[in-house]
């Protein structure tokens, strides 16, 4: 038998070959023994559409009416009319209620209500049920109180057809259940939990449909606006790992260190505890998110299948003295049919609240209902459906902290472990835990926060989403691309200097050059480590390289011979995690050219100084030498003067 989550397609389909997905264009049904009409034979055509909503319950007191708009789109169409229909019998079952809606005509209905469909075009009244092509018209399709031919004694659903006939040929129809309640439907509480996650404008449709304050919320925070993880401060609210991390695809690959990162990235943004929704219900699971403290384990129905436990919420059995969190089984109709079923559909509504009744009626008395991140939502209102369940008189919301706290749980016995095809792999987690290790790191070195690093993270983290369990291949190629994302981050900051270097003396400087293409400045480490005694380092200098540039860094060394020596240079975090791989130079070391270009240098100043010293003195005695003089007297000078 099909689970209700693999029919979500058949139901999509079924919805517009019915007319239950709105408007569209039909056609008029031969008789069995003749062909339907073809695309050229348009004299039949037309549009129609419930106007509003389906009615979702009635009483013996109700007048219950229904809205059709119909139009002659291609052609004057005459003899139009429109007939509301109930069951005779009522629908016993979730999977009754979809094939009764997929195809009412196969269920024996009795008419309850009429119409002409009449459209006026012009001053002149036209005949009743005539349309004139381009025009349309609303009819009220309404069913006095008590006029229904329903059981007066017991309450049931039913379902609901409006057709739209031209002659005698139905050409258009949409169908829908009613729970029809002349006496009380038992009692039903109902635990409505509603997952948050994916890209910011689902999250905020996402939040938007369950408005509804009773509506529990099961969030991604690093997914949320500050403002959305405000408004949590009113509401009962649990959260999640980033991305919604597939923590069954983890359990199997006994990943742990990746629901510890998810979990980190989480609780970086909200302090509130964590709940884990999970692709299976098994002790490899529980066991996984109950070592990482989650208050309990939803066990997401479009995978896990059936509950297995007529309670929504158990105790499972203990894994080696390890006492399990409990475990959420939602009941998998309900909340399929809330999840697959568009709002703007008519019979939405109806829908949800029949096969509530129907768990009513079944002795359930509790549920809880869970329609996961893949929600069919519009992003525009709260969901009517949940409003309309929630009120519904035998209906009594229940937080989800009741339900967790009820006494008395039932035990199960969880299976060991369910692997699946579905699951992510050991190999998807063990590269997502390294690439975010990695990253880390890069957001260490980062002098303030990065949102190239912050939005690889998140892509490693949206790889390895629940959601992605529902396409494998998919997945793989998202995590190829968050791998390469990753890998480029993790690459903007690098050496870049050439494969050889040269020091032709015995100690100096290694100039090395450090490119920093992330979007922010980061500081780091230069380490310098020779493969040979030749070559020794002395210092491991701190650099900060600012965005989008480059900086030559000096590694200080010395050298106690010649030869070429290979040395690796690697870029540290100020913790010494290694931040850019490291890379392998070559220093070509000519210590001795540098001793004897400096002995050579120094003994020619010593020969020029001495030539100078030596020139000096030779000018020194020339200059001073006495010259012969003439014994005559100086003119005007006496032995008076002396």
């Amino acid at each position: 038998m099909a689970t209700p989550w693999s029919r979500w397609a058949a139901v999509a389909v079924a919805a517009i070959v019915c007319g239950t997905a709105g408007p569209g264009a039909a056609y008029a049904s031969a008789p069995a023994e003749r062909e339907l009409p073809s695309a050229e034979q348009r004299d039949v055509a037309i549009d129609a559409s419930v106007a509003g909503e389906f009615p979702a319950s009635a009483g013996p007191e109700t007048r219950m009416s229904v809205l059709v708009t119909v139009g002659a789109p291609l052609t004057d169409l005459a003899d139009v009319s429109a007939s509301l229909s109930v069951t005779d019998a009522p629908l016993e079952s979730a999977e009754a209620i979809e094939s009764f809606v997929k195809e009412p005509a196969s269920t024996v209905s009795h008419a309850v209500a009429a119409s002409p469909v009449t459209a006026s075009s012009g001053a002149t009244a036209p005949a009743p049920g005539t349309l004139k092509v381009g025009t349309s018209t609303t009819v009220a399709l309404s069913a006095a109180p008590g006029s229904l031919g329903l059981p007066a004694d017991a309450w049931g659903v039913y379902g609901v057809t409006v057709s739209v006939m031209v002659g005698q040929d139905m050409v258009w129809s949409a169908a829908s259940p009613l729970t029809w309640q002349p006496t009380l439907v038992p009692p039903l509480d109902v635990t409505v939990v509603a997952s948050i996650s994916g890209p910011n404008e689902r999250v905020a449709s996402l939040l938007e449909a369950a408005g509804d304050e009773r509506v529990a919320l099961l969030v991604d925070p690093s997914a949320l606006t500050i403002g959305q993880r405000l408004s949590l401060d009113r509401r009962e609210a649990y959260i999640l790992p980033a991305g919604n991390l597939d923590i069954t695809s983890v359990a199997h690959a006994e990943a742990p260190a990746l629901l510890d990162a998810a979990l980190a990235e989480s609780r970086r943004h909200s302090t509130l505890a964590w709940l884990a929704v999970a692709a299976s219900a098994d002790d490899a699971t529980a066991a996984l998110a109950t070592n990482a403290g989650a208050v309990a384990v939803l066990a997401d129905p479009r995978w896990s299948g059936e509950a297995g436990s007529a309670s929504s919420v158990v105790t499972a059995v203990a894994v080696d003295e390890l006492k399990l969190a409990p475990i959420i089984l939602p009941d998998p109709d309900l909340s399929a049919t809330l999840a697959s079923q568009p709002p703007a559909q008519p019979a939405t509504t109806a829908r949800v609240l029949a096969v509530a009744a129907l768990k009513a009626g079944s002795g359930d008395g509790s549920v809880v209902v869970a329609p996961g991140d893949g929600w069919v939502v519009d992003g525009t209102q709260q969901s009517r459906a949940v409003e309309m369940l929630l009120n519904a008189p035998f209906v009594t919301a229940r937080p989800l902290t009741v339900a967790l706290s009820a006494p008395n749980r039932p035990s199960l016995d969880l299976p060991d472990t369910t692997p699946s095809a579905a699951d992510a792999g050991s190999n998807q987690a063990v590269g997502a835990i390294s690439a975010l290790d990695r990253l880390n790191v890069m957001a260490t070195a980062a002098d303030s926060p990065s949102a190239m690093v912050a939005d690889a993270r998140r892509a490693v983290f949206d790889a390895m989403s629940l959601a992605d369990r529902a396409d494998p291949e998919r997945r793989a190629v998202e995590f190829a691309d968050a791998a390469d994302r990753a890998n480029a981050v993790i690459n903007t900051v690098a050496v870049t200097s050439g494969n050889t270097l040269n020091l032709v003396s015995s100690s100096g400087d290694v100039p090395v050059t450090v490119r920093n293409d992330l979007d922010v400045p980061v500081t780091v480490r230069v380490a310098m480590m020779s493969r040979s005694p030749v070559l020794v380092t002395k210092a491991q200098p701190t650099a900060t390289i600012a965005a989008g540039s480059e900086t030559t860094v000096l590694i200080p060394v010395s050298a106690v011979s010649n030869g070429d020596v290979d040395v690796t240079v690697a870029l540290r975090n100020k913790e010494g995690q290694t931040v850019a791989v490291a890379q392998t130079l070559r220093v070509k070391v000519r210590a001795q050219w540098g001793n004897a270009a400096t002995g050579v240098f120094t003994a020619g100043l010593v020969v020029l100084l001495i030539a100078g010293i030596v020139r000096t003195a030779r000018r020194g005695r020339k200059d001073t030498r006495v010259r012969p003089t003439d014994s005559a007297d100086v003119a005007g000078a006496s032995d008076a003067d002396a």
